[in-house]
């Protein structure tokens, strides 16, 4: 996803966009279902790498989608709505999937995999209207000609920078905190569940929310408010003793990150010209992927060298940096050009 996400934003910019997702959507049809072949088991790693490769597609496409489409006055509220469809797809794949599995074997959660993927095709001329690209667009540009484009933009690189340190902080909640709560909190599986559920409902929420709230008192301030909040909630970790008390310092971190990283995306606009929305969308993932990769790495390494719970002042320090990186952006005032 890392490699690749950004190459798919840069596309967008420059061809059919249905196109492109309906062949995306249409490669993951055919690919799930070499899943379930033995034969094929010893080169799983390749098939996880292809997947990544094809399925990342639909990400930086429909969040540029999304930013080209937004009404001005809303593109909070419409990021949000965003998140909050992929936040409910990852509630309830996972349940789906797991039932599949039990009721028939986990090859037909494969194969169920397959059909979803063949009603997105089915969906993508139904759900966006045919449109190539935008007048005065990155046609002319080489991908790595637009590439450099937006990394040459001072703003534009401070919001990637603010990306990967939000990213590597959600990291360390998606990565460690179960581990926390069951090897220092001593919480029982069912607790850990019920933990990890709470977290997922209190984004969910928070996402609604904070998408409309941000656009009537500011998106910048309310993300920058939001690493803020996050910082401050992860040293809570520190003296958390109980199952309740962790609880209640996740959800709080939980809302602070649906703020500071969730609704980053949504200051794009802000700083991205339109007709490369496609390329800093597809480059802002890839931030967001080096998130996912450096958090568990140097969070583990922490935990190991020091102790568990500082993995959470790490944490916090990421969203320190985050908001840091944010401040250009917040001084100096952005349009959409």
């Amino acid at each position: 996803m890392f490699l690749v996400e950004w190459v798919w934003g840069s596309l967008y910019d420059r061809f059919d966009r249905r196109l492109l997702m309906g062949l995306s959507a249409l490669c993951m049809t055919a690919l799930f279902p070499l899943y379930t072949l033995q034969a094929l088991i010893p080169y799983f790693v390749v098939l996880q790498f292809i997947s990544g490769a094809l399925g990342v597609a639909m990400g930086p496409m429909t969040r540029a989608w999304v930013s080209d489409e937004s009404p001005a006055k809303s593109v909070g509220l419409f990021t949000s709505l965003w998140w909050v469809s992929l936040t409910l797809g990852q509630i309830i794949g996972p349940v789906l999937g797991t039932f599949i599995a039990q009721v028939w074997s986990f090859e037909y959660s494969f194969y169920a995999s397959a059909l979803l993927s063949f009603l997105t095709v089915l969906l993508i001329p139904i759900s966006f209207p045919k449109r190539r690209g935008i007048s005065g667009g990155a046609g002319s540009q080489t991908i790595v000609g637009g590439l450099k484009s937006v990394l040459r933009d001072r703003l534009t690189r401070f919001l990637f920078l603010s990306a990967l340190f939000a990213f590597m902080g959600v990291a360390s909640m998606r990565s460690f905190l179960p581990l926390y709560a069951s090897g220092q909190i001593r919480m029982s599986t069912l607790e850990i569940g019920i933990l990890i559920s709470a977290t997922s409902a209190a984004q969910l929420i928070a996402m609604a929310l904070l998408g409309l709230v941000s656009d009537r008192f500011g998106r910048k301030r309310m993300v920058l408010l939001g690493f803020g909040l996050s910082s401050l909630a992860f040293l809570f970790f520190f003296i958390a003793r109980s199952s309740y008390e962790l609880t209640l310092v996740a959800l709080v971190v939980s809302v602070g990150l649906s703020a500071s990283s969730f609704l980053l995306l949504s200051l794009i606009p802000e700083v991205a010209p339109a007709r490369l929305y496609g390329t800093v969308v597809g480059v802002y993932g890839s931030f967001e992927d080096a998130g996912f990769i450096l958090g568990p790495a140097a969070f583990g390494f922490i935990w190991a060298a020091y102790s568990p719970v500082s993995i959470f002042a790490a944490a916090s320090l990421t969203q320190i940096l985050g908001g840091l990186f944010l401040l250009p952006l917040i001084r100096k005032r952005c349009r959409r050009k």
